[in-house]
């Protein structure tokens, strides 16, 4: 019983670190878990020894085995499993960064990502997320019905839709066209064109984007991109089905 609470308590945490808070102190731990201070050093030396917690100066950190035990379980995911080689074929047709995305409350969660093969890309975003309204994985998202309409609309750039109205405008754009777009919106110099990928009960369980630099990714492309980013989710739709 006492290992089963160990466990219990080590797992909590774990779960207390999350994007807002990255690294945490003993103190916090204790307090926000209502342990002994004691007790939360030991838990923490037996994580730190497994490589699933890293020290920080008098700071913890999620550690490399965690980090690998995330990327086992995203990868591991059955939708990436079957979408892994149209997003590398769409990746290689279009020259850009090729990213899946799912919804998680108000953000897109970035599942699975197929990087350019020229030097001027995006970083890796595997595992992150990022705003609905200024990505173009997260308007896809919020046009085809995955994702409610977020509670607040913030700038990160000029070009951010801060508006709901313009916003709305946007995704209806997006469900006549089949695709939508982000020009400069989350980052500028970052444009990006997603599609949906749907069940075959026309629910939207993804998003498939392409992104690259402004210079690159141009409007002119967006129709072309815009087309291969729906072929290549109809045919992640078919794998899905056979």
């Amino acid at each position: 019983m006492r290992n089963v609470q160990s466990a219990d308590r080590a797992l909590a945490i774990l779960g207390a670190f999350s994007e807002g808070r990255p690294d945490l102190g003993v103190s916090e731990l204790a307090s926000e878990l209502g342990l002994h201070k004691s007790t939360v050093s030991r838990l923490l030396a037996t994580l730190k020894a497994r490589g699933l917690v890293r020290r920080e100066g008098d700071r913890f950190v999620p550690g490399p085995e965690l980090a690998r035990l995330g990327g086992l379980a995203i990868r591991g995911l059955a939708l990436v499993r079957m979408a892994r080689e149209p997003l590398e074929r769409l990746a290689a047709d279009t020259g850009e960064t090729v990213n899946l995305a799912v919804a998680q409350g108000e953000a897109a969660v970035n599942v699975h990502q197929v990087q350019t093969a020229h030097f001027v890309g995006m970083t890796d975003w595997t595992g992150r997320s990022a705003p609905l309204h200024a990505t173009a994985n997260g308007k896809v998202l919020l046009a085809f019905g995955a994702a409610p309409l977020p509670s607040a609309l913030p700038a990160l750039t000029p070009h951010t839709l801060t508006s709901l109205d313009r916003l709305t405008e946007e995704l209806d754009r997006a469900r006549e066209r089949g695709f939508a777009v982000a020009v400069e919106e989350l980052e500028l110099g970052l444009n990006a064109v997603a599609a949906p990928l749907l069940y075959f009960t026309g629910a939207c369980v993804a998003a498939i984007s392409v992104s690259g630099p402004a210079y690159r990714l141009t409007p002119e492309r967006f129709e072309a991109v815009g087309e291969r980013c729906r072929a290549a989710a109809e045919e992640v739709c078919a794998r899905q089905a056979a």
